[in-house]
C-alpha cells in the first residue's frame, strides 16, 4: 500500500512521519510504504510521472497550492485514491468532502486517530479490490473484479461488460431478465441501474452530462436526458455519502 504525505510545515510533517513510521512497523501485515513531500506541486508532478498513490495524507493550509486545490487536481487526473486531510481548523471540512475526502483529522495529529483512519482506508481499499464476480462466457468462465468494471449493458441476449483499459467480456445468453442477472452488481453500492439495460460503476464516472456520461478513462456513453437527470442525482448522492468517500 503506497501512501504519500504532504505538509509544508517541518514540525508537523516530522510528527506525522514519526507516527506513520510507527504504523508501518506495527502493521507489517499491511505492507505499507510512505513517501514524504513538503511541496504540493512536487507531489503532483511525481504522481503525473509515476502514477497515483493508494492513500494521500495532505495538509490543507499550504502556500501556493493548498490541500483542497491539490486534491481537486488529483481527482481531475482520474485519482480514485483515499485522501485524508490534516488541518488546524474545521472550516475546510465542507470543501474537503466536495472532493470526496475519506477522512479529516485535526492537528496536532493524535496517534490513535491517525492509526484508525489508515486502518479504515486500507480495509476499504482491500475490500473493493477483492470483490468480483464469475461470468460464464462461450469459451470458459472469467472472474471480473468489480473495481475493473466501467459499465455492463444488455447486448442482444447477453451481458457485455466494459472494463477499465478498453477490454470487454461477453456472457452467455441470459435465461432471465437483465435486471435479475445483474443483482450481484447492484448489491454493491458502487453500481447503479440506468433504465432497463445498463448498470454503471459510479466510482468510475467523472462527469454526468446532459445526455451522456464520461468515465475516468475519457470513454463516453450516450444515455439520453431523462436517464442522465436521474443518474446525476444518484451519482451526487453516492459521492456525498460515506460509501462514496470510501
Amino acid at each position: 500500500m503506497k501512501i504519500a504525505i504532504c505538509d509544508d510545515d517541518r514540525i508537523c510533517r516530522a510528527r506525522v512521519v514519526d507516527i506513520a513510521t510507527d504504523y508501518s512497523e506495527e502493521r507489517m501485515d499491511k505492507d505499507v510504504t510512505f513517501e514524504v513531500f513538503s511541496d504540493p506541486e512536487n507531489l503532483l508532478q511525481t504522481v503525473r510521472q509515476n502514477g497515483h498513490y493508494d492513500i494521500y495524507v495532505l495538509d490543507i493550509v499550504m502556500p501556493g497550492m493548498n490541500g483542497i486545490e491539490l486534491g481537486k487536481a488529483l481527482r481531475e487526473d482520474g485519482c480514485e485514491s483515499k485522501i485524508i486531510y490534516l488541518t488546524g481548523s474545521e472550516e475546510y471540512a465542507i470543501d474537503s468532502f466536495k472532493i470526496r475526502a475519506f477522512h479529516y483529522l485535526l492537528k496536532p495529529v493524535e496517534k490513535t486517530s491517525f492509526y484508525a483512519a489508515l486502518d479504515e482506508a486500507i480495509s476499504s481499499i482491500s475490500v473493493k479490490r477483492d470483490k468480483g464476480l464469475i461470468v460464464k462466457t462461450r469459451d470458459n468462465r472469467a472472474r471480473i473484479a468489480f473495481d475493473s468494471i466501467l459499465y455492463a449493458e444488455l447486448a442482444k441476449r447477453a451481458i457485455l461488460y466494459h472494463l477499465v483499459g478498453g477490454k470487454t467480456v461477453e456472457s452467455t445468453s441470459l435465461r432471465t431478465t437483465f435486471t435479475e442477472a445483474v443483482q450481484e452488481l447492484l448489491a454493491d453500492k458502487r453500481f447503479a441501474l440506468c433504465g432497463a439495460s445498463m448498470v454503471v460503476n459510479l466510482n468510475h464516472i467523472t462527469m454526468v452530462e446532459t445526455e451522456g456520461i464520461v468515465f475516468k478513462d475519457a470513454e463516453k456513453v450516450f444515455l439520453g436526458k431523462k436517464a442522465c437527470r436521474e443518474l446525476r442525482g444518484v451519482w451526487n448522492e453516492y459521492w456525498l455519502s460515506e460509501e462514496g468517500g470510501k
